[in-house]
């Protein structure tokens, strides 16, 4: 509601706010509105009823005021019902995401396929997400982690990015990255190491995925559970909330 400008004194620049021109012309419509209309038809009916206890000028300042304050309180709350609007607008254009995996279901389907299993990201609503980058995945028994590569961005709709992983021993030295190229046409079966490493006695695996992007400067995250049926030997992931 304010618009500034500047002053020099004594070798300095100093800001000076003043109130915006448009803020004191809906303040001075308002009011005028109102003192011509129903403030104005007020007056008159008190000033009929009784003029000695309702002198005109003393009535036509206590309206004026009253007018005032009516008009700034309509003007705020135009604004505030503004702000709700563009912050509910905000809100609802907030990028979503949505994992899928696809793949075969049985263990010998999976020892036969070459890659039995793929991830993908896709962008369900809102603005473009960048800079997507996924949290580690630790086994049930602490001893392996699965990674996926960030990403710069995700696809739009009805393209789908792929989600590259990799699995990493817990303790085991770092490989290189022309190392782990060649690890590659391995992974199906270190990711079964990966499940593997985990208590017998469990037949459904949950593991929790968190992914993080940039919805323009602001950091988001949604989270997924990755789970994993040991009887019918495949994946699948579902949402578990959106921030």
């Amino acid at each position: 509601m304010s618009i500034a400008f500047t002053i020099k004194a004594e070798g300095s620049i100093l800001p000076v706010y003043a109130p915006s021109f448009r803020f004191v012309y809906r303040v001075l419509l308002i009011v005028v509105a109102l003192m011509s209309g129903p403030f104005s038809l007020i007056r008159e009916v008190l000033q009929f009823i009784d003029p000695v206890k309702y002198p005109e000028e003393p009535l036509f300042m206590a309206c004026l005021w009253t007018a005032f304050m009516v008009a700034m309180f309509l003007i705020w709350l135009d604004e505030f019902q503004a702000r709700k609007h563009a912050e509910k607008k905000l809100f609802d254009e907030r990028p979503i995401v949505g994992l899928d995996v696809e793949g075969v279901e049985g263990p010998k389907a999976w020892e036969e396929h070459p890659i039995p299993i793929t991830f993908t990201i896709k962008h369900l609503a809102g603005r473009l997400p960048t800079s997507i980058e996924f949290d580690p995945i630790p086994s049930k028994n602490g001893n392996f982690s699965l990674r996926f590569d960030a990403l710069p961005h995700v696809e739009r709709p009805p393209q789908r990015s792929a989600m590259r992983y990799e699995i990493f021993e817990i303790g085991a030295p770092q490989l290189n990255a022309h190392d782990m190229e060649r690890t590659r046409p391995y992974q199906k079966k270190i990711l079964g190491l990966f499940l593997d490493d985990s208590p017998m006695e469990l037949v459904q695996l949950d593991y929790g995925l968190s992914v993080h992007f940039l919805d323009g400067i602001d950091r988001r995250s949604q989270q997924f559970v990755l789970r994993f049926d040991k009887q019918r030997w495949r994946f699948a992931i579902r949402p578990l909330s959106k921030l």
